[in-house]
């Protein structure tokens, strides 16, 4: 019996227990303020997991980020493997004993690579003949064109007096000249030269005479100091004809008395001293 009682009470204190933990699940849901609702101290506190700033339940802030060093960098890829030098080949291939160097068929020097028939040597061609030799151009007029020397005229015709002309037992017909017999008709006329007409020049301007040249100067005339006794005074000098010497004393004297001259004055000084 007492075991039933307390089963019973038990039974009781659990459903009491349920009714009391609903009831305050009820009043904590019912007096929490939403997210962006009001909270303070007189008012009720912000669900979770939201938190009160500035009176405002708001989210709370993401936790700080932890640092977290930069990966390493990747590895280098490995080098790539050395191109391996394909030497080129030729397309087609080589015919005869050609070698293919850098993807040309060569034969040796020589001999031309030929495609059909291989390194055959190089055909021969006789040199081309020399040119003929060029003509003679002559310049030709036709009758009635003016002609001068150098210049031929065709048709029959004759270079006279600068222009083509027909002789007179012909005529002139288009470019060739023609005996008049053929027609019947009346000779021309030889053409009557037009002389020339003469150039007119301008009188040769006035051109005063040069000026004479002036007189040639007198020649220089020389005076003997002191006058010469007996003797021409040439140049300033008293001169005497050949043998004949000039003596300031006695004027033109022989040598041989000249030379003893001085010798008689001095006696005849010394005398009358």
């Amino acid at each position: 019996m007492k075991a039933l009682i307390i089963g019973t009470l038990c039974a009781i204190a659990v459903f009491a227990d349920d009714d009391l933990d609903q009831l305050v699940k009820r009043q904590v849901a019912y007096y929490t303020a939403p997210l962006y609702g009001q909270c303070g101290p007189a008012l009720p506190p912000c669900a979770p997991p939201t938190v009160c700033q500035t009176s405002v339940c708001v989210a709370p802030a993401p936790p700080p980020p932890q640092f977290q060093p930069p990966p390493p960098p990747p590895p280098p890829p490995p080098p790539p493997p050395p191109p391996v030098y394909q030497p080129p080949v030729c397309q087609p291939a080589c015919v005869g004993a050609a070698a293919c160097i850098q993807g040309i068929c060569s034969c040796p020097q020589p001999v031309v690579y030929n495609p059909v028939v291989g390194c055959a040597p190089p055909a021969y061609f006789p040199p081309p003949p020399p040119p003929p030799p060029a003509g003679r151009l002559i310049p030709q007029a036709l009758p009635g064109a003016p002609c001068e020397p150098g210049v031929e005229c065709t048709g029959g015709s004759v270079c006279s007096m600068g222009i083509c002309l027909c002789p007179p037992e012909l005529v002139q017909e288009g470019t060739v000249c023609v005996s008049r017999t053929i027609y019947g008709i009346a000779p021309v006329p030889a053409p009557v030269p037009v002389p020339a007409p003469v150039p007119v020049y301008a009188p040769p301007m006035y051109q005063p005479p040069p000026p004479p040249p002036p007189p040639p100067p007198p020649p220089p005339v020389y005076q003997c100091q002191p006058a010469c006794l007996g003797a021409p005074c040439i140049q300033g000098i008293c001169t005497c004809p050949a043998p004949a010497v000039y003596s300031p004393v006695a004027g033109c004297v022989r040598r041989k008395v000249a030379r003893h001259e001085p010798t008689k004055d001095f006696n005849q000084k010394t005398k009358e001293e």
